[in-house]
């Protein structure tokens, strides 16, 4: 396989990851507190290419250079925030994550569609703990309409006798330095990483009562993104055949009966 080939084939593959993550933002257009995720292209120079670079020598090379993904990011941007009634329903006005309990440990969220399971505990979707600012799970004694949650998280339970507001822990928020380098895990968890930084709690959270926010994805640009990902995609599998073709051609003539 020449240099031309490997280059394609280099294309070809950055371009496979590229439409995996479009194709995903895509399909999660309607998920509640979807972050898209997004990549940067860079050239990979080949050893010839670097080796020709410092010998200052201008001699043109066929592998001088590859396209490869350097990076992948997600687009923290908030979302449009919808209005659902439901009191269990949060959502986050600027920075800021909801920070839940699963199996594989903490991970944070600006999902905020929550629920009470059978035990009265307030969770995810995914029927994972949220947490308050003790760092425990939230357990409610009421299922009814009487839960209010203020800005800063606190909730109140009316006690329907009196009429009095009962406190009932308040949800913890936090913030990350770089929230774009923030891992994925599953469609809307993250987890913490190096480059994010470690989690700091959120000291003037904006928390409003009622609404989620919805999935960041840009349909419309989107599906363009797919469109020309599709395109270049095709386009280097016609290059690559078109060096197999030129080296079956080449072989078949040397190997050729004189």
């Amino acid at each position: 396989m020449n240099g031309g080939s490997y280059i394609a084939l280099s294309g070809i593959l950055a371009e496979e990851r590229k439409l995996s993550m479009v194709t995903n933002n895509i399909s999660n257009v309607n998920t509640v507190g979807y972050k898209s995720s997004n990549a940067d292209f860079a050239e990979f120079l080949s050893p010839k290419a670097v080796s020709a670079l410092n010998s200052g020598t201008d001699k043109p090379l066929v592998d001088k250079s590859y396209p490869i993904i350097l990076n992948t990011y997600t687009n923290m941007s908030q979302g449009a925030l919808k209005k659902t009634g439901n009191r269990l329903d949060l959502a986050i006005q600027g920075g800021g994550y909801f920070v839940v309990q699963t199996p594989d440990g903490i991970k944070y969220t600006r999902n905020g569609a929550f629920s009470l399971n059978q035990a009265g505990e307030l969770v995810n979707q995914e029927g994972f703990p949220v947490m308050s600012t003790n760092k425990k799970p939230i357990f409610l004694n009421e299922r009814g309409s009487n839960i209010t949650i203020t800005h800063f998280g606190i909730i109140n339970l009316t006690d329907p006798q009196t009429n009095n507001e009962l406190y009932s822990g308040q949800i913890l928020t936090v913030n990350f330095k770089n929230p774009e380098y923030l891992s994925k895990y599953g469609d809307t968890l993250f987890s913490a990483t190096k480059s994010s930084g470690k989690p700091a709690v959120n000291q003037n959270p904006d928390i409003l009562q009622g609404y989620v926010e919805e999935s960041n994805v840009n349909e419309i640009k989107g599906m363009v993104q797919m469109i020309n990902v599709s395109e270049t995609y095709n386009n280097m599998i016609q290059v690559l055949k078109s060096y197999s073709q030129v080296n079956n051609t080449a072989i078949n003539t040397i190997g050729a009966a004189v």
